[in-house]
């Protein structure tokens, strides 16, 4: 399939099922529709990046870069339809689910100007080559002291 159409496919796919954003009791939970924003953390506060992919076909989602202040606890994914998978569904699309926590905050907030956090998708083998990602999530994140 021509690169072109699987980036457009699985955009369009993520546009139609993401999940919206919600505040949970473990964190705050982000998605598709947040990518390219900007958000201020209170230190100590986790919270989740979900993203919809086919890692059945090869295509994974991991992190490329993480600001200051901010680790990453865990990695996840659930299918997208979990009752097809009972049912004896192979492939589909599955949501990949980040877990990260801020760990620190700088003295200075303006210092973390460009701070982002990046998650890039793709075949992990086409990545190790030099081709670009087929998408990119990305998100400003400051983290402020607690209080």
């Amino acid at each position: 399939m021509p690169r072109a159409l699987v980036g457009f496919g699985l955009v369009s796919i993520s546009a139609c099922v993401s999940q919206p954003t919600a505040e949970k009791a473990a964190g705050i939970i982000f998605t598709a529709a947040d990518t390219a924003s900007s958000k201020t953390l209170k230190l100590g506060q986790s919270f989740e990046v979900r993203v919809l992919g086919t890692p059945t076909a090869g295509y994974l989602w991991d992190v490329q870069s993480l600001p200051a202040g901010v680790v990453l606890i865990a990695k996840t994914s659930r299918p997208e339809n979990p009752e097809g998978r009972k049912q004896g569904m192979v492939g589909g699309n599955d949501w990949t689910i980040f877990r990260f926590q801020t760990i620190s905050a700088p003295a200075d907030l303006q210092g973390t100007a460009g701070q982002s956090l990046v998650l890039r998708y793709g075949r992990p083998w086409e990545l190790e080559k030099g081709r670009p990602a087929d998408q990119i999530w990305r998100m400003q994140i400051a983290v402020k002291p607690a209080g």
